[in-house]
């Protein structure tokens, strides 16, 4: 009430004065009928206690919300409804954020113990190499390839989180890129003997970032080369009418019932867990470096065929 007195006193005191100025005013033009006056005077006080005694009792969540930081929800006045409402609604959006930090808190976690627990396999095959007296260097360079791969995820996926900071936009040549990215696994193409293949080498230019689609373009050969059968071609293809990179495998394919899932974090399949060195992070990657650099994705699949990205590129203002 205290604060409510306080909050009117100015309205009170200037309403105190006009009535003082207007009975004033009565008296100096000869009205002398004291006895009215007062009986006016009065009235006109009466009802303003009243109805400052209702917006009090229709508000006095809002006051008490002034006073003690909590609101009242029996308040039925405008006010006590209005900062009810803004209150109800900044409280759903702080919600809404916690639950995305907390569920982006629980992605990270997961995908370290995923990651460390993938990073034990290459790291005890090096110990083991390194208890031998026999090293074979081409044993040597494919774990530590598989070391240096799970370390780009895993920095990929902690700098995905500040991905505007971390942005450059130039005209580049999508097959100089493509090119490039496959250079990147030569090694890996060796070892498993998957030869890359172009089908079609019409080039065509991009705007975009050149180190992110290098990411994507290092996650989708990887499974392609990772899924692949011995001595079969990963074939790329450009179509610079378009706008389209296909990337196609002649490997083991994705189960049907799989496909729905394939973006999703953490989501390794069947194909994953037979080879047990999937994080079911790649995909994901792939999927959230798309929506920032505006580049459609879409990947069918038969199982015991093949699988084929398409890529599609906005075009160029």
């Amino acid at each position: 009430m205290k604060l409510f007195l306080t909050v009117h006193l100015p309205w009170l005191l200037l309403e105190l004065t006009s009535l003082g100025l207007f009975i004033l005013l009565i008296w100096l033009d000869g009205y002398r009928d004291l006895g009215i006056l007062l009986y006016g005077l009065g009235l006109i006080l009466f009802l303003t206690v009243v109805v400052l005694a209702i917006d009090y009792r229709k508000n006095q969540g809002f006051y008490h919300y002034l006073q003690t930081g909590a609101m009242q929800k029996n308040s039925t006045g405008f006010v006590s409804r209005t900062l009810y409402g803004q209150l109800r609604d900044e409280q759903q959006l702080m919600e809404q954020q916690l639950a995305v930090l907390d569920q982006h808190y629980q992605t990270h976690i997961k995908f370290m113990h995923i990651w460390v627990h993938q990073m034990k396999t290459p790291v005890a095959v090096l110990a083991l190499m390194a208890e031998s007296d026999q090293l074979d260097s081409e044993d040597l360079l494919a774990e530590t390839d598989r070391l240096k791969s799970g370390l780009a995820t895993a920095l990929n996926f902690v700098r995905l989180e500040d991905f505007k900071e971390d942005f450059l936009i130039e005209r580049v040549s999508l097959a100089k890129i493509v090119k490039e990215s496959i250079g990147e696994q030569k090694r890996s193409f060796i070892r498993h003997r998957v030869y890359p293949k172009f089908n079609d080498q019409t080039d065509f230019f991009v705007t975009t970032d050149k180190k992110w689609l290098q990411i994507m373009l290092y996650q989708l050969i990887s499974n392609g080369i990772k899924y692949s059968h011995p001595e079969s071609h990963l074939v790329f293809e450009l179509d610079a009418k378009n706008r389209r990179l296909t990337i196609a495998d002649s490997g083991c394919g994705i189960p049907e019932s799989d496909l729905p899932r394939i973006f999703r974090p953490f989501f390794t399949g069947d194909n994953g867990r037979s080879s047990g060195e999937a994080t079911g992070m790649g995909l994901y990657l792939v999927d959230m470096i798309s929506e920032q650099l505006a580049i459609s994705v879409a990947l069918t699949s038969t199982q015991g065929v093949g699988t084929q990205v398409i890529l599609t590129f906005q075009q160029d203002d």
